[in-house]
């Protein structure tokens, strides 16, 4: 009988990105292709902008409309920073486009093995991507902005990366001020996540879409909802 060792599972913490096509089922057969293949280049060119090589990705996933990918941990600040370009990319080109597209991100870090396919740190990033509260918030600004040119993309975090990399300052173009705190329950999985909206305040669209969280609001010329703080 073969021996198994620790050796043979031997893992290292990997930096991990979701990405998908919000509302892509609703589109038109025609533009399913189309829509998947921009996207794709808009989730390269915010890879690049950020310093990160997309063939250099680990583990890719494809996900329907989307993919998953990993990178050493030292790079979980730039893919928190994936999602800034990607929302800036996107309204650009909602601004042309007949059919506005928007995106959803997540971004955790967990150990992985190189000979496994299959991984709970894939798992737990698939869990924070549908968390009901934050689809709530990207879908609250997909119906205040039907054109998407002041909404591209939203993103989740998950507790370890907020800890260990946005609550420290460690990424620039995710201020900590911007993010809010929700709860994620499944059956399988229950833990703290943090929201980011490029442009946008966070605790003020959740407390929009739940007033018993009392939150001072006021209208501003960047964004429609913003905090008095």
């Amino acid at each position: 009988m073969q021996v198994l060792t620790s050796g043979r599972y031997n893992a290292h913490t990997h930096a991990v990105l979701s990405v998908d096509i919000v509302g892509s089922s609703k589109a038109s057969d025609d533009l399913l292709d189309p829509m998947k293949t921009e996207m794709e280049t808009l989730v390269s060119r915010s890879f690049n902008a950020v310093g990160l090589a997309p063939g250099e990705a680990r583990h890719f996933r494809e996900t329907g409309d989307g993919l998953m990918v990993a990178y050493p941990d030292h790079a979980v600040g730039q893919l928190c920073e994936v999602a800034f370009h990607l929302d800036h990319l996107l309204r650009t080109r909602n601004r042309y486009a007949r059919v506005p597209m928007r995106a959803r991100v997540a971004v955790h870090m967990g150990p992985m093995a190189d000979n496994h396919r299959y991984h709970r740190t894939y798992i737990t990033l698939t869990r924070l991507l549908c968390a009901s509260t934050f689809n709530d918030a990207v879908g609250y600004w997909c119906r205040s902005d039907p054109t998407g040119d002041k909404f591209g993309a939203g993103m989740i975090v998950s507790q370890s990366v907020w800890r260990n990399v946005v609550e420290p300052f460690g990424v620039a173009l995710v201020p900590p001020a911007r993010c809010a705190r929700i709860s994620v329950t499944t059956p399988d999985f229950a833990d703290s996540a943090w929201i980011h909206l490029p442009g946008l305040d966070a605790e003020a669209v959740l407390a929009e879409l739940n007033p018993a969280v009392a939150v001072p609001l006021v209208f501003d010329r960047v964004s429609r909802l913003s905090t008095t703080a």
